[in-house]
């Protein structure tokens, strides 16, 4: 059964992670509504701007009611293949380019991937806060809400079999976004979950903590940031097992990503080259031929990329 008092802080974060006026991220969010017309059902907003940092692209999710909003018929197939599309939006503003990635699909299939995927792809992002910067009406919020309380829960349930017999909320947060990490190709340096969980302390010790009382495989213990793990031996093992699946998914998973949104994504290589720079201080320069044709020339620039450790 859903926990109130989840549903309340999941509510709650959606207004207070964006609650500052910000005339070039709603601007970007104009566009995209004037791109998909009716179609969109909501847009949130994540990632590293709810976290103060304004030197890089914004992060949004946008849903829609069905993939027609997209008039592309084989980038529709895409999208319902293997969400989300990644696509970029750039506006003009008085000194320089605002510009976001947004995250495409179905308000339906985000709803079920957060919950039902085997994979942790949506999960990782939704347990972590974010904004909601539009909704069509009351009733899409109140399935958001859901949606990513559910989520919360789901995240906890597959992580608590991966602790020690006793922990906090630290620890099972950071726990869970490594070993989720752990499952894509990724350029963050050692300790960036444990980063992650800094910035936003409070929330996820108050998400924790609501979720012990549901059944979830632990309990308080003591102090208001202390849990017995009850987690049974028969079920340490699947999850392990469980975990080395998605490890092994999640890589083949991100390559077919990478693939797609070098296809959807405006300058999909440079951007993809910068994030790994930004995150990793290892960068490259692209040869024109590898820009213009990344899926055929690039593959080389990866590998060595990978080679020096710039993600794993």
């Amino acid at each position: 059964m859903e926990n109130e008092t989840l549903h309340d802080l999941v509510a709650g974060q959606f207004a207070a992670a964006c609650n500052w006026p910000d005339e070039q991220r709603d601007r970007l969010v104009q566009l995209i509504q004037q791109r998909f017309g009716a179609g969109v059902q909501a847009i949130l907003i994540y990632g590293s701007y709810l976290r103060g940092k304004r030197d890089t692209l914004l992060d949004f999710y946008v849903l829609l009611e069905d993939y027609a909003a997209m008039r592309s018929s084989w980038q529709a197939a895409l999208a319902w293949m293997l969400p989300p599309n990644v696509y970029q939006v750039a506006c003009g503003y008085p000194s320089n380019d605002a510009r976001a990635k947004y995250a495409l699909m179905t308000l339906n299939r985000f709803e079920y991937a957060l919950q039902h995927d085997f994979h942790c792809y949506f999960r990782a992002r939704f347990i972590q806060p974010s904004g909601l910067l539009y909704c069509r009406n009351e009733a899409v919020r109140q399935r958001l809400v859901s949606a990513i309380s559910k989520a919360a829960g789901t995240f906890v349930r597959q992580v608590v079999p991966c602790l020690p017999d006793r922990f906090c909320a630290a620890d099972l947060i950071g726990r869970g976004l490594s070993v989720s990490y752990q499952s894509e190709l990724r350029s963050e340096p050692s300790g960036h979950a444990a980063n992650l969980y800094g910035h936003n302390e409070a929330y996820y010790r108050s998400v924790v903590a609501a979720l012990a009382a549901a059944g979830l495989g632990y309990r308080k213990a003591g102090d208001a940031d202390s849990y017995r793990n009850e987690t049974d031996s028969g079920a340490r093992r699947r999850a392990a097992i469980a975990w080395r699946l998605r490890r092994w998914l999640g890589k083949l998973l991100s390559v077919l990503r990478l693939l797609k949104a070098i296809l959807t994504f405006s300058d999909g290589f440079d951007y993809l080259l910068w994030k790994i720079g930004r995150h990793s201080g290892i960068t490259v320069e692209p040869t024109p031929r590898q820009r213009k044709c990344p899926l055929i020339f690039g593959w080389p620039l990866l590998w060595r990329l990978y080679r020096r450790g710039a993600f794993r």
